[in-house]
């Protein structure tokens, strides 16, 4: 579990680095990830959507209070949840992250194939 709310000041570096995070790999074991109010912008969509494409252990992703996260980014996110076959991810916290009608259009249709998502 890795827990790094409320850290506004890691927002732009590690937004970048998420997807050469230790846990950005198909063979991690971590389940939860909570990022919330973290300032993290379209570089940290960009390795969110790395990560979700491979993660097979993930369960748990909150990324509440994150405005400049944007409608790009939850669209590549979406996208990136529909190609991985394999993802475990049941609970997905996405309140307050700018997005729009691009991400809604990806959720939309992820929700309609994915059996793991719960929340």
């Amino acid at each position: 579990k890795v827990l790094l709310d409320k850290n506004p000041q890691l927002g732009g570096s590690f937004g970048a680095a998420l997807a050469e995070a230790p846990w950005a790999n198909a063979e991690s074991r971590l389940r939860e990830l909570w990022l919330q109010s973290m300032g993290l912008g379209p570089a940290a969509g960009a390795g969110l959507a790395e990560l979700l494409r491979s993660s097979r252990s993930l369960e748990e992703l909150s990324l509440v209070s994150n405005t400049e996260l944007g409608d790009a980014a939850g669209a590549a996110m979406a996208w990136a949840l529909q190609e991985n076959t394999e993802t475990r991810l049941r609970t997905l916290y996405l309140g307050a992250t700018g997005m729009g009608p691009a991400a809604a259009a990806g959720f939309v249709a992820l929700l309609r194939s994915n059996r793991s998502l719960e929340e």
